[in-house]
């Protein structure tokens, strides 16, 4: 007996919208990418990159030995989880600042969109067999029909990114936990109307064994203007207070750099940078 109703039919119906969304976002985030010239080899992205790409080499593997053991219950969950999970909640999320904001060939941004290339061709590969349409769809605008049909393709191997090893695991551990007690702090300071956006707010963060120089990639994941951390062991203090500076009209990040820039009085220095790159 295989049991149906409209509420099972309409959960089916969210995850396929969530990996046919999924697939958009990432076809946008390519538009001005070409694999052959502006990818960036892996050991030189940045930490988040390859944090997700390991994400993927997991999720590549336990995919692949469901389908080898006929269990499409597992290809299901397992595709649904990362989306919701890992891409959607997580990674496109840190990444917008790197994609929308950085100069066009930004080393940064470039790596962004190479992940994002390795991950959509490894996804649509993944779910070709139990979607087959979508996935021709979405294989054909990502190789612009030069490679066939998806049909005819086989599953990428997929590899732990260079340096992925158990202390950085550990470290991911602790950067994700810490993600959520600062998310949990800025939701407090939401509700009591002292910021809006995360982006209003700056965080110092004390103890969680944690070190100084995890603070710009904690700042990447927590989506705020500023994060300092103060090393130490003891147990964890994390205070929002709102950010200094003025927000740019670009980024959106409160910067005391915006109003420097005399042609660019509205942006930061960063993005003041970039407008008259682009101009150039």
């Amino acid at each position: 007996d295989v049991p149906f109703s409209t509420e099972i039919f309409g959960r089916v119906g969210d995850s396929y919208r969530l990996l046919r969304n999924s697939f958009r976002i990432l076809l946008g985030n390519l538009a001005d990418f070409e694999s052959a010239k502006d990818a960036v080899p892996t050991e030189k992205r940045p930490a988040l990159d390859r944090y997700i790409l390991a994400k993927l080499a997991a999720l590549s593997q336990g995919v692949r030995e469901a389908y080898e053991a006929y269990n499409f219950p597992a290809v299901y969950h397992g595709l649904n989880r990362f989306l919701s999970v890992e891409l959607s909640a997580f990674y496109i999320d840190a990444c917008k600042d790197r994609i929308y904001c950085d100069a066009e060939n930004d080393p940064g941004r470039r790596s962004a969109q190479t992940t994002m290339h390795e991950i959509l061709d490894t996804l649509v590969r993944l779910a070709a067999p139990v979607l087959a349409f979508t996935a021709e769809e979405a294989w054909e605008n990502l190789t612009a029909k030069k490679q066939g049909s998806i049909h005819l393709q086989t599953f990428r191997e997929v590899n732990l990114p260079p340096g992925w090893n158990p202390e950085e695991e550990a470290r991911w551990e602790k950067l994700l936990a810490m993600r959520s007690k600062v998310n949990e702090a800025l939701e407090k300071e939401r509700q009591a109307k002292r910021i809006g956006k995360s982006l209003e707010a700056e965080i110092l963060v004390e103890g969680g064994g944690l070190s100084s120089e995890d603070g710009g990639l904690l700042e990447e994941i927590c989506l705020v203007s500023h994060l300092e951390i103060k090393p130490g062991a003891g147990e964890v203090t994390v205070k929002v207070a709102p950010a200094r500076g003025t927000r740019c009209a670009r980024c959106w990040k409160h910067e005391e750099s915006v109003g420097q820039n005399k042609e660019h009085p509205e942006l930061c220095e960063r993005c003041a940078w970039v407008a008259q790159e682009t101009a150039a």
